[in-house]
């Protein structure tokens, strides 16, 4: 648990009341930090306000303003996870009014307006009141400071949020705010939440905005965290880890700092933990970054099956500034605390000592492509996601654990002769530029085998040139057997290859309206006398 604030309602305004600092204590008592949006150069400078109250001019109003992504079940949609909002702001209590009730307290009031939209027009609106504590003593307002968070429900896809603020005190004095984000589909399978950069938590379950999980948990509204701030604070959900194929288990989560969402964790900033099967799964945790330096991260959370390949991931990008980290050495027990216990007992793979260790990222990569062949969906993503943002030690540990799993004594002879097949389809399919075996034939003869007939048609009237390859029977990858299929290629130019074209297996390319594509008059071939129309005409 970390106690940071305490928290008062009042209206629809939430402050914290500031009784520890997560760091350290500041000299000046009242200090707080607050720092804009990064979206302009000018935006990313810090300011830091004594609060020093008066009921003079306040200027104009600023805040900070940001939003994270989560799903709830919806009852009104048969209980399907549907996207939730979390929109969330600081308001900088120096540039507001203040004035006196009639108790005598001082108090000061914004009315907040906030609008979603899509491309296609408006979906959701709001308007509500924030009001601060109030207070006898103006000393006081130096120990608050003005927050809030609202919930919503909203579409998936492209979303423009605007959110305004007007000084009830001063209509004049106003802070406007916009931005655009992204809301993914639920996957079907594994996948996670934003991370979310956290403030204060306090262990309570009272029902105010800030309440999730037992705890009272306040995000942090920026994405900046100065010198004084010792400690990055997160939460993050996963979903559907109960979907993930058993054969996938153990799954292996984790959370870590890097520069690039593609790199691996600097200053072995980083906590692993395995994963059970539930419908969700939430986390929040810390990590003590006084020997972090200035400079762009993220924080990254990842789920890993046990072929080390990545099947849900999520990160957050934020800037440090931290002119004198500390030492790494000071920081060792913080790291074996990071380390989750049920890991302990692993077995750590020495890859310079397999055969993945004389290959280059280049040639990593080609093998990873020549794994495709042989792939589920699960190991498809898996691959197309190194290949997308190569990881390079998990690349390789992946390559290994495929050969271990075709021959645990020997991986390296697993790998040889699958070499020796790739070579071989290389000189039976190689093209003109790609090499064999990402040739749509020689891709499917990796996976299925050697056809069971071959009818090559290099000039029939009125056609393209064309392949039909047909298999009494084939096995998927998903190990159901199919009779009597075939696969149709054809080539658009002389020195184009051989591209699929149609298929009767499912899972492959099935394309309706092959007719189009094969001949030149779009409709079918010589009265029934195309060799294509006699075998796959039906």
């Amino acid at each position: 648990m970390t106690r940071m604030g305490r928290i008062n309602l009042a209206g629809n305004g939430a402050f914290i009341q500031k009784v520890k600092n997560d760091t350290t204590q500041h000299k000046f008592p009242g200090i707080m930090v607050f720092c804009g949006k990064y979206r302009k150069m000018r935006a990313r400078l810090c300011f830091i306000l004594l609060f020093i109250f008066i009921t003079t001019r306040a200027g104009a109003i600023d805040a900070v303003v940001s939003h994270a992504v989560f799903y709830l079940h919806d009852s009104t949609q048969n209980n399907k996870l549907s996207p939730s909002v979390e929109t969330y702001w600081e308001i900088n209590p120096q540039k507001i009014h203040y004035s006196t009730n009639s108790e005598k307290e001082i108090i000061g009031k914004a009315s907040a307006h906030i609008v979603f939209t899509t491309d296609s027009g408006f979906i959701k609106e709001d308007n509500f009141i924030i009001q601060t504590v109030p207070v006898k003593d103006a000393r006081q307002l130096g120990l608050h400071r003005i927050t809030g968070l609202r919930r919503y429900f909203l579409t998936t896809g492209a979303i423009h949020m605007t959110f305004t603020l007007t000084d009830l005190a001063d209509t004049n004095n106003k802070y406007s705010f916009t931005d655009t984000f992204t809301i993914p589909q639920p996957n079907s399978s594994v996948f996670y939440s934003s991370v979310q950069l956290l403030d204060t938590i306090i262990q309570s379950s009272a029902k105010t905005p800030y309440e999730k999980n037992g705890r009272q948990q306040v995000p942090f509204c920026t994405n900046f965290l100065d010198e004084p701030r010792q400690t990055l604070h997160y939460y993050v959900e996963l979903y559907g880890s109960d979907k993930a194929p058993k054969a996938d288990y153990p799954l292996i989560q984790k959370i870590y700092i890097a520069h690039k969402p593609s790199e691996g964790p600097e200053n072995n900033l980083i906590r692993k933990d395995t994963i059970k099967p539930e419908d969700l799964l939430t986390f929040s945790g810390d990590f003590d970054i006084r020997s972090l330096p200035s400079g762009n991260y993220y924080i990254v959370a990842t789920v890993e099956n046990n072929y080390h390949g990545p099947i849900a991931t999520s990160s957050l990008f934020f800037q440090r500034l931290n002119t004198h980290p500390l030492e790494d050495t000071v920081r060792k027990a913080a790291i074996a605390k990071a380390v989750d216990t049920s890991l302990e007992e692993v077995n750590v793979l020495d890859l310079n000592k397999t055969f993945v260790a004389k290959y280059d990222l280049g040639q990593i990569r080609a093998i990873l492509k020549m794994l495709l062949p042989f792939s589920d969906q699960e190991g498809t993503n898996t691959i197309n996601g190194f290949l997308k943002s190569p990881q390079e030690i998990y690349m390789r540990y992946y390559i290994y654990n495929f050969f271990s799993s075709l021959n645990k004594k020997d991986p390296e002879q697993a790998w040889k002769e699958f070499s020796a097949t790739i070579i071989a389809v290389n000189k039976k399919f190689n093209g003109h530029i790609t090499p064999g075996y990402e040739t749509d034939r020689g891709f499917m003869y990796l996976r299925y085998g050697p056809p069971t007939e071959v009818i090559t048609v290099e000039n029939e009237q009125g056609s393209l040139p064309y392949e039909i390859w047909q298999y009494n029977s084939l096995q998927q990858t998903n190990k159901k057997i199919i009779t009597d299929a075939f696969f149709l290629f054809y080539k658009r130019t002389d020195m184009d290859e051989f591209r699929l074209l149609h298929s009767s297996v499912s899972g492959e390319v099935q394309n309706p309206t092959w007719r189009s594509y094969l001949y030149a008059n779009g409709q079918g071939g010589n009265n029934g006398v195309s060799r294509a129309e006699q075998y796959i005409g039906k």
